[in-house]
């Protein structure tokens, strides 16, 4: 079996995208998120929970997708 590094995405407020929110991945699992929680990318963002509307309109971190695309064997 195949031991895979967990992770999750989650919308998380970044003023880097014109609606204020990024779809961003994190380390481990959401259930053990802290309050703040560093990103695949590197910067460290607020946990909160998101609407479902934050997902629809949050676009995906590009440098948290290549990193995680990067690590694919």
């Amino acid at each position: 079996m195949i031991n895979a590094a967990r992770y999750f995405w989650l919308p998380v407020a970044d003023d880097s995208s014109g609606c204020g929110l990024v779809r961003h991945a994190f380390r481990g699992r959401r259930a053990d998120a802290d309050v703040a929680e560093s990103a695949h990318c590197g910067r460290t963002f607020a946990m909160a929970t998101p609407s479902e509307m934050d997902w629809i309109c949050a676009p995906t971190c590009t440098e948290c997708n290549e990193t995680l695309k990067a690590r694919q064997p």
